[in-house]
């Protein structure tokens, strides 16, 4: 159960919430299924707290230390995430529908086998993050750092991906159909090989695609 006392020096100030949250370290606030719906915690010392099933719909935790933060079951449908900190996040079954994570730091989180369409990704570090058999259809990657990234199986239907970094991410038997991936850099012809494209899907201009029928293609580097 949520504790009152959390949940009252939270609402009345950030400022002293996070002054608090400096005097104690140790403690680990517990918000369990409290109702936040729309508030505004942009910049709060949310490290290890626990949101368990909380209502989250459309609030503001824009640059928010969300550090090991425990959102199993939240419904956080629109909320701002962008620029926080979500190292060692837990978002199982969390309902994301509608967030923007610009310029959050995701890496290593498990996303696998999510619908994560309508999303912003736009700028963040997802280095290492698993994003294996999700639908990711529309979403905006742009900038983003996709390094070593997971999207085995995943939709990745015109999705945005231009700018981004490409170095080693896994696209093995995903769906790049109508993508946008100019100007990503450290794309390889393997890693294109690998996925499903269409005569839409658009690589950048270090790489040329020769089609053999409707299906089936053959990727290499174009030698400009």
């Amino acid at each position: 159960m949520a504790n009152r006392e959390h949940i009252t020096l939270l609402r009345s100030s950030v400022a002293r919430w996070n002054l608090w949250r400096e005097n104690n370290p140790k403690i680990e606030p517990d918000l369990d299924r409290v109702d936040f719906n729309g508030v505004n915690l942009k910049n709060a010392n949310l490290r290890r707290a626990n949101f368990h099933m909380a209502l989250l719909n459309g609030s503001n935790l824009q640059g928010a230390d969300l550090t090991k933060t425990f959102f199993a079951g939240s419904d956080l449908r629109g909320a701002n995430l962008s620029e926080t900190d979500c190292s060692g996040v837990k978002f199982n079954g969390a309902d994301l529908d509608g967030c923007s994570f610009k310029k959050a730091t995701l890496r290593k989180i498990d996303f696998s086998d999510r619908d994560l369409r309508d999303i912003d990704f736009s700028e963040a570090d997802l280095r290492r993050a698993d994003l294996r058999k999700s639908n990711l259809e529309k979403v905006n990657f742009f900038k983003a750092d996709l390094r070593k990234t997971l999207f085995t199986e995943a939709n990745l239907t015109e999705a945005y991906l231009s700018s981004t970094w490409l170095h080693e991410t896994d696209f093995q038997w995903a769906n790049l159909s109508k993508a946008v991936m100019r100007y990503s850099l450290n794309l390889t012809p393997a890693q294109i090989q690998s996925a499903k494209i269409d005569r839409e899907t658009k690589v950048p201009l270090y790489l040329k695609i020769h089609w053999i029928s409707e299906t089936d293609f053959r990727c290499e580097n174009n030698p400009r």
